[in-house]
């Protein structure tokens, strides 16, 4: 059924979309407003095809069972209804993948589906169908002796345009990329900014490390000049000490000749 392909796609298409969103959302960040729009449209639209082509089936069956039933094709439309009950419920998912923020609650409200149940009032009308069907076939069986066999009536199929479907999945799936690509325009366009900005926070940083370099040389021409001025004060320190310790005796002996001098002047007097 090319209708069940299209939903397929077009939930494999949202689904990497809303993974894409979530990715955003654990990073931190705030998802763009335009990409959780075109989910929110993919989703929509599925939620509304999910509907058509339940109500055909039902059309479908209901025809079946009023024309006698067709067991190919009764089989075939039980497949079609599994395979229909698995995307809705893929569908399920998908939205309450969109609800995991607060606008994404908010969009999400509007693409909940209606539980389809089976009401009481649904049940008479099968009962009544069956009913239907098998006093036709109690009137067919009266008449086959008397006239000749009938044509079995064919069941009910609606028309449907599935190169129109096609089409506008392909257009919108076309949208969806182009939406992207303009996504990742602007990301690379901020990473850009970005960037320039670290070049120049680094050439910023590389003049004052210029600077710092030459206050260092400036510095270190400063200790040397100051070395070679105390090396100079601690040579004139040696040769004073070695002078000292040459001339000490002489020295010691003039200053003791001075005292007895002084104190021979002192007891004379």
């Amino acid at each position: 059924m090319a209708a069940l392909a299209s939903i397929s796609n077009r939930l494999t298409t949202a689904q990497s979309q809303l993974l894409e969103r979530s990715r955003i959302l654990s990073l931190g960040m705030h998802p763009s407003a335009a990409a959780t729009t075109q989910i929110v449209r993919t989703l929509g639209g599925v939620k509304r095809e999910l509907s058509r082509v339940a109500d055909e089936a039902e059309l479908e069956r209901a025809g079946l069972v009023v024309g006698g039933g067709n067991k190919g094709r009764s089989a075939q439309l039980d497949e079609d209804e599994r395979v229909l009950d698995s995307l809705g419920e893929r569908y399920d998912r998908l939205v309450d993948m969109l609800g995991k923020d607060e606008d994404g609650r908010e969009r999400a409200k509007g693409l909940v589906r209606e539980k389809r149940s089976s009401t009481p009032d649904g049940e008479d009308e099968g009962e009544e169908l069956e009913d239907f069907a098998s006093n036709d076939h109690e009137l067919q069986a009266r008449t086959q002796s008397t006239s000749p066999p009938l044509l079995q009536p064919q069941p009910i199929r609606p028309f449907r345009d599935y190169d129109d479907d096609e089409e506008g999945g392909e257009r919108e799936i076309m949208d969806q990329q182009q939406m992207m690509m303009n996504d990742q325009d602007e990301r690379l366009t901020l990473l850009s900014h970005s960037i320039n900005r670290q070049n120049d926070l680094s050439i910023q940083i590389g003049d004052e490390l210029d600077q710092h370099h030459e206050l260092l040389e400036d510095t270190d021409a400063a200790m040397d000049r100051t070395a070679a001025r105390l090396q100079r004060a601690r040579r004139r320190m040696d040769t004073v000490a070695d002078g000292a310790r040459q001339h000490g005796s002489t020295i010691t002996i003039v200053l003791l000749i001075l005292v007895l001098l002084m104190l021979i002047i002192i007891f004379k007097t």
